[in-house]
């Protein structure tokens, strides 16, 4: 159902683009989306849209100037249909942006007036004169940081580097010339360039976004398109951000700060990263985290399905991750108290869980599958990856399901990363790891265990324990069990060699 409303809204002559704002849905298009049931479903996720009691934001009003009419703490009520925005909606504190059935935020503009030349057509753009250079490109994807996205019908197409190179599916832009060439006949077509920074961004507090499709932002890396964190001096707290659909736009798609709420979301095809949280207390619950980091940034940057940086209590719960380019659960950079909890995680490129250069952490009954797609070796991509992280109390892994990852449960002190910032809580080091009761299912070369590549074994003295875990595997003989530069087989892993899961339990299919 919210496909074909999407197609109806945005498709093939439903859109008048008229008025400064460029945002006129035809009477057609309304009636059908008046007729969409109060709570759509997409996926796993729902959008929280229905009933509003509010100031109304009809689809041909400037909503930048009702919320600026209005004092702080209102309620708007976006209707149905597309509001094409060029710059962000800046709430204040205390307001909330509701979406009615089928309403939408996009942040592109749509393209006309096209010219063809030798099987390509071009017309002018709505291109920088400066595009961003943010972020860190893998070589295959050199330009990744370019964020002017180009859309057919609602499909991103591929970005090249040269006009000779533009063929269906792809697009060229000529950021000296302001030029837009595409390989696909654009004649009776939507084809859209995304143009605004953000669609919500605001340092107020206690904001709520809910029920609306949010698509099509042209924000950089780090940059979200429903950012409560990135405006200085400050950032918002208590965002609440429910029931959306958070969709292709190039950078992050949904960033909260303190005490920030995420619930309920379908986060789908952003550029970079799914979500992106920082400070105090956030709450990630519910939500569908998949098939982000389709622009080409480095995942050892930074890209995936969510990364969290120098938190403190933050709760990740009850998410489906998967099919991420980079990790699916990511701490980094001092993050303390981390709880990961009944998330399921699967086919993502990078480590399912990902906690590093952090401290405390409890990583309970969530289920990682064929996680590490990327491949890169030694023990690196497990189902969860401790990586130079330890626990000032503990780092507890306990009774997930890991099954088929790249690596199992692993423990690594990799590099000369014991003051690298942010270290708020003091050394980076690998400490105070408990891994009990999990049930593993590893195959030929897939480990568990600890390792490290900083030339010395002071990392085995720091209270790094497996204790009770299952491991299914498929010959009983194989070495599965990483420990002092050594990869062991289950009975040297019981044995005085490792000391490790006495009262585990080894399983051969």
């Amino acid at each position: 159902m919210l496909i074909a409303l999407v197609l109806v809204l945005a498709g093939l002559g439903a859109i008048l683009v008229t008025g400064r704002e460029g945002r006129v849905l035809d009477e057609r298009s309304r009636a059908q989306a008046a007729e969409t049931s109060t709570t759509t479903t997409t996926g796993s996720a729902r959008i929280a849209a229905g009933r509003c009691r509010g100031v109304g934001i009809p689809i041909d009003v400037d909503p930048h100037r009702v919320l600026r009419r209005h004092a702080a703490g209102t309620t708007f009520c976006l209707a149905a249909g597309v509001h094409r925005l060029s710059r962000p909606l800046r709430p204040q504190s205390g307001d909330a942006l509701v979406g009615r059935p089928g309403a939408v935020l996009n942040g592109s503009a749509v393209l006309t007036g096209w010219q063809e030349e030798d099987g390509r057509w071009t017309t002018s753009g709505r291109l920088p004169p400066e595009p961003s250079d943010h972020g860190e490109c893998l070589t295959e994807r050199p330009g990744c940081t370019l964020s002017e996205d180009v859309f057919i019908d609602g499909q991103r197409l591929a970005r090249v580097l040269g006009v000779e190179e533009v063929a269906t599916g792809s697009f060229y832009a000529d950021y000296d010339r302001n030029t837009i060439t595409v390989g696909d006949d654009p004649e009776g077509r939507l084809v859209e360039q995304a143009v605004a920074p953000a669609l919500v961004r605001s340092a107020g507090d206690r904001v709520t976004v809910r029920g609306l499709i949010i698509e099509k932002a042209a924000n950089e890396a780090q940059a979200a398109a429903v950012d409560g964190r990135t405006v200085s001096p400050r950032t918002g707290s208590g965002w609440r951000v429910v029931g959306n659909v958070v969709r292709l736009n190039h950078g992050v798609g949904i960033g909260v700060g303190s005490a920030g709420v995420v619930r309920g979301n379908e986060v789908r095809d952003q550029g970079q990263l799914g979500v992106s949280v920082w400070e105090k207390g956030a709450l990630i619950t519910g939500n569908v985290l998949a098939g982000n980091g389709v622009a080409g940034y480095d995942s050892e940057w930074e890209a995936g399905g969510l990364k969290a940086w120098e938190t403190e209590n933050v709760k990740l719960v009850g998410n489906d991750v998967h099919d991420n380019r980079g990790p699916g659960l990511w701490s980094d950079g001092g993050c303390h108290r981390t709880t990961y909890r009944r998330n399921v995680v699967t086919a993502n490129w990078g480590a399912g869980i990902q906690h590093e250069i952090s401290y405390d952490a409890l990583i309970v009954r969530n289920r990682l599958v064929d996680n590490g797609r990327r491949h890169k070796g030694w023990a690196w991509e497990a189902g969860i990856q401790i990586q130079s992280s330890g626990g000032l109390g503990i780092i507890a892994v306990k009774r997930n399901v890991v099954d088929g990852n790249a690596n199992g449960i692993m423990v690594i002190q990799s590099g000369d990363r014991r003051t690298e910032w942010p270290a708020p809580h003091g050394p980076h080091v690998v400490r105070n790891v408990l891994v009990r009761r999990n049930r593993v299912s590893m195959h030929a070369d897939q480990w568990t265990g600890l390792v490290h590549d900083i030339g010395n074994h002071d990392v085995f003295g720091r209270a790094i324990r497996f204790r009770a875990n299952t491991y299914e595997v498929d010959t009983g003989s194989a070495r599965h069990f990483a420990w002092k530069d050594d990869v062991l087989t289950f009975g040297e892993w019981q044995g005085p060699r490792a000391d490790q899961d006495r009262d585990g339990t080894l399983v051969v299919r």
